[in-house]
């Protein structure tokens, strides 16, 4: 069997990295657990690595990546690194990793708290021994976790074809949920321009809010957009979003989070910030990221002032039809929480994305994690739907709960 060199706090050992088909065609890869002030020598070969990857994930582009790493960390937080051997500024795979307090606990894929996708980056081309070589290597760590949780896994992506294919048959593979994300694709343009009542209505308001002054549509990108993006910031936080500090400016850290990522994706030209304004003021703002021929729609915001007038519906109208016409992107990721009473009306396509556990070493210990992640889950939901149901005096609405961090 081929060995692979892992280095973790500044030790280097050997192990059994690869099958045996993998171990006789390729020395095996070499991993490296790092902190993440480690990770700058790193940065162009992990643009590289997002390139060539399995399957693309903008949340782990490191103009994304790294402002909300360095402001938005979880405890115990490593990004786990793969390399080809014998090419050491070439990366296999990036992962990262919030690993338990405890030897045996559960070990979390956490791209980020602000992240709609949860896939790690894999080399296409050796993305099954990569995968391994992660997963051997958190075997040999210290405190070794009994399983990882991945979240928001495409259920029809490459990334969970290869996991069901290496571990499904091995009792090693759990999925905790699955659940249903509405997104758009241009070949849909039939069904997104149809007439309905709520689309006359919508240009009935559309009317009424022009009444109140011009109306007009921005599109900012490069240094425009970090400006349109302190628009959104302050825009957001004027309303509920801000009054529950949930908006990203409602903390320090999300704030400088927010502003350091838009700095480094309007500069790689992958940020757009669009609105809908009023007189020259936006009314309704949206964040697109663009990725792989994908369009990723991350926030929106509006003015709850004139709530009564739905600027955040006739906006994502108007971009909705925008899209559609420019047919840029192949798909249009809402990035919306599942369920969601607006844009699951307007945008009439479906991604499903599930929660799943992978068993680091499959055996009683794994299971028992799985379980221990399956009842956290059940009393989360259950906890959030008696919250929801003392605070409208109504029976609970029971949601899909999704622990992202």
């Amino acid at each position: 069997m081929q060995q692979s060199a892992a280095a973790f706090g500044g030790k280097t050992f050997a192990f059994g990295a690869d099958t045996a088909h993998e171990a006789a065609s390729r020395p095996a890869p070499i991993v490296e657990l790092r902190q993440l002030d480690e990770m700058a020598p790193l940065v162009e070969a992990w643009r590289d690595l997002l390139r060539r990857s399995l399957e693309s994930n903008i949340f782990l582009d490191p103009d994304f990546a790294l402002p909300a790493f360095t402001y938005l960390r979880p405890r115990n937080f490593r990004i786990l690194v793969v390399f080809e051997p014998g090419a050491e500024a070439r990366l296999l795979a990036l992962m990262p990793l919030a690993l338990p307090a405890m030897r045996f606990g559960l070990a979390r894929v956490p791209v980020h708290k602000q992240a709609a996708l949860g896939v790690p980056l894999l080399d296409r081309t050796q993305a099954a021994a990569a995968l391994e070589a992660s997963l051997e290597a958190i075997r040999r760590l210290p405190v070794a976790p009994s399983a990882l949780v991945f979240s928001d896994i495409p259920r029809d992506g490459a990334t969970f074809r290869l996991f069901a294919d290496r571990f499904a048959q091995r009792g090693a593979l759990r999925t905790f949920g699955e659940y249903q994300r509405s997104a758009l694709f241009p070949a849909a343009a039939a069904q997104v321009n149809r007439k309905t009542k709520a689309s006359k209505n919508d240009s009935r308001l559309l009317r009424r809010l022009g009444e109140h002054g011009a109306l007009s549509y921005r599109i900012s990108r490069g240094a425009d957009a970090v400006g349109a993006m302190a628009e959104f910031l302050a825009l957001e936080a004027e309303g509920w979003k801000g009054a529950s500090r949930t908006a990203l400016a409602s903390t320090p850290g999300r704030a400088a989070f927010a502003r350091a990522m838009a700095e480094a994706l309007a500069r790689s030209g992958k940020l757009r910030v669009e609105s809908l304004d009023l007189d020259g003021k936006a009314v309704a703002m949206g964040l697109l990221i663009e990725d792989a021929g994908a369009t990723y729609f991350w926030k929106t915001t509006y003015d709850e002032a004139r709530a009564a007038l739905s600027p955040g519906v006739l906006f994502v109208r108007e971009l909705t039809n925008r899209l559609v016409a420019g047919k840029a992107s192949v798909k249009i990721d809402s990035c919306a929480m599942p369920d969601h009473p607006m844009i699951d009306r307007l945008w009439p396509e479906r991604i499903a994305l599930l929660d799943i556990g992978i068993a680091v070493a499959p055996g009683p210990r794994a299971r028992l994690a799985f379980a221990a992640e399956a009842l956290h889950r059940f009393c989360r939901q259950t906890a959030k739907g008696l919250l929801l149901r003392n605070s409208s005096g109504k029976a609970p609405i029971v949601q899909t709960w999704r622990n992202r961090s």
